[in-house]
């Protein structure tokens, strides 16, 4: 080899290394930033259900007149009982049959009434409806008779609750500061703190701290399930929290607030503030059947508003799925197992009891 050819060698080698080296520069970076982007996994395990079996259904063309509005159900003892924001009326059903038990209409403001019921709380035996018009829970037995009244302050805002045997009950209240309280069965509060999280100094917007109750559980724990974000909590009546990953992570809520004037005289003017964000929610609803909650899936990568996810209320370990034949408007679940969804149509509303069925042992 002469000695042009000689010095041109490890010239041309370099040159192709650094070629090579150019692109690897080039590529891995770019691969990198398209594994970023895409959506992990959410590793959902699905139970080998074959069917959901109906036990029983009313509301149906026989009986249009039933329902109107079924806007929540709560399970307790052997009732089911249906809250009918259409009539102002609460509907208690037979958990076997379906059968009508009692029902307690919106009649006025004394002992054992209600004007203007707005939410159903329950505790292992009791079924508490929520009135707005007063400012008060009360409770009611398995055949329909007053067991007590509660005064709860802020009740227009309360979004969630959940009972305590000894007749305190934990709520959660909208847009404030303090949104966790323990009240007695007097109304006195107990304690109160902020959500986890959130920022104790200012109001948080409303929608973006919405969440859901759960319970009462095994040791007076509820499932706090925030609608938005990545994280649900186990709490009890003293405050502690212990948080847990959902298995699909949402969007934490970026807001966006936009003002606009509503009216302007001499003295002043009148201003309007929007607030919106892009987030949707992850988490819909809460249940809970034994030592296991069950979070109603909202804004999923798989059948969206159908999913059911079971967590261990002792740990928060995600044990598996279930996907629903419908998105209902309202559920819940007995300690049996039980489903009891509410449907709200154009024509007919209704409430239908399901049994998940499993074709084989396992998961698949």
């Amino acid at each position: 080899m002469s000695a042009g050819l000689r010095a041109f060698a490890p010239r041309r080698v370099f040159r192709i290394v650094g070629i090579i080296a150019a692109l690897m520069l080039t590529v891995i970076p770019l691969a990198l930033s398209r594994a970023q982007q895409a959506p992990p996994a959410s590793g959902r395990r699905f139970r080998a259900d074959s069917s959901w079996v109906r036990v029983w259904v009313r509301g149906a063309k026989d009986e249009p007149d039933l329902f109107v509005e079924p806007r929540q159900l709560i399970v307790t003892d052997s009732v089911v009982a249906v809250l009918d924001l259409g009539t102002r009326e609460v509907i208690a059903l037979s958990t076997d049959s379906g059968r009508t038990r009692f029902t307690l209409a919106a009649k006025g403001e004394g002992p054992g009434e209600f004007k203007r019921p707005a939410r159903l709380v329950n505790t292992t035996s009791l079924i508490g409806v929520l009135d707005h018009a007063t400012s008060r829970l009360t409770m009611f037995n398995a055949r329909g008779v007053m067991a007590r009244d509660t005064p709860l302050p802020d009740a227009s805002n309360v979004e969630g609750a959940c009972g305590f045997s000894d007749g305190s009950v934990l709520v959660k209240v909208a847009g404030v500061r303090n949104a966790l309280r323990v009240v007695d069965s007097v109304g006195r509060t107990l304690r109160q703190r902020a959500l986890p999280g959130h920022d104790l100094n200012r109001p948080p917007p409303t929608f973006a701290t919405a969440a859901h109750l759960a319970g009462p559980m095994s040791k007076h724990r509820c499932a706090l399930v925030p609608s938005y974000g990545r994280w649900w909590y186990t709490t009890d009546a003293r405050g502690t929290t212990i948080a847990h990953p959902y298995v699909e992570p949402g969007a934490d809520v970026v807001v966006r607030v936009a003002s606009s004037a509503l009216d302007k005289s001499w003295r002043g003017e009148v201003r309007k503030e929007t607030q919106t964000s892009a987030a949707s929610p992850i988490a819909r609803g809460a249940l809970h059947i034994g030592d296991t909650v069950v979070v109603q899936a909202g804004a999923t990568k798989r059948s969206a508003h159908r999913l059911l996810d079971y967590y261990l209320i002792s740990n928060g370990h995600y044990l598996y799925s279930r996907t629903l034949p419908v998105a209902f408007t309202a559920l819940a679940v007995g300690p049996d197992g039980t489903f009891y969804g509410a449907v709200i149509g154009d024509e007919v509303s209704w409430v239908v009891a399901l049994r998940p069925t499993t074709r084989k042992a396992g998961l698949r």
